[in-house]
């Protein structure tokens, strides 16, 4: 899985006014009409939309040196996606017009700009892969492998990630029900792959989640194998 690249946000940061946000705020709304850009300083962010049916998709975790809100700033169309504070975080706040001013006087900005958001279109389209071609057990895998890779830390022979998700967030990512993942936890607690506590996962055997995330089989039997598909 491709880590995201930073947006080189020098430029921006001198464009815009800092601001802090406690965890649970929400920083972008989807559906709303403002068109300013986060360039997020310290902290993380989920970034998640809802379907008509009410049933919410966590679409990604955004850190430092991210770039939030840069689709309605361009387009003008609506926020396509809720921002919210799953820690503290600091951010500056860029308003759309400087944002576009930019764009347009700096080709290297701009470049860098597409970039990101060609990687982040690529990780859309691996997620609805996910979706039609592994079950829960293997898309929680992947979930948690990625997370690993990204903002996971290693201690002796253990990689930990310590995000302020909960299970039912977690779900939402592996687009899945919570009752399904929480099947998905435990068999995975069970064959001794990982170890959870409150809001942090330990990857106690990182090549048996790699396994089981590129669905190899016998390798486990599926948390929900009424259903392994959904």
């Amino acid at each position: 899985m491709d880590i995201l690249p930073r947006f080189d946000s020098t430029a921006l940061l001198e464009s815009g006014v800092r601001q802090r946000w406690s965890s649970g705020a929400v920083l972008l709304h989807e559906g709303d009409e403002s068109d300013h850009v986060l360039v997020i300083e310290s902290g993380r962010v989920k970034v998640s939309s809802s379907a008509p049916s009410g049933k919410q998709v966590v679409l990604g975790i955004r850190g430092p040196g991210d770039l939030l809100g840069e689709l309605a700033a361009i387009d003008a169309e609506i926020r396509s996606a809720t921002v919210t504070a799953i820690s503290p975080v600091t951010a500056t706040v860029v308003p759309g017009n400087a944002f576009r001013a930019l764009l347009i006087s700096d080709g290297a900005l701009t470049f860098d700009l597409l970039r990101t958001v060609v990687i982040r279109l690529r990780e859309a389209d691996k997620h609805r892969l996910d979706y039609g071609a592994y079950n829960v057990t293997e898309r929680l895998a992947r979930r948690l492998l990625e997370y690993a890779q990204r903002y996971g830390h290693t201690e002796d022979d253990r990689v930990i990630i310590a995000l302020s998700l909960t299970q039912t967030e977690l779900a939402d990512a592996a687009n899945a029900s919570r009752e399904a993942v929480a099947k998905a936890f435990k068999h995975l607690r069970d064959i001794g792959a990982i170890r959870t506590a409150r809001r942090r996962v330990e990857l106690l055997r990182p090549e048996l989640l790699v396994e089981i995330a590129e669905g190899s089989p016998n390798v486990y039997s599926d948390a929900d194998t009424r259903h392994p598909r959904r």
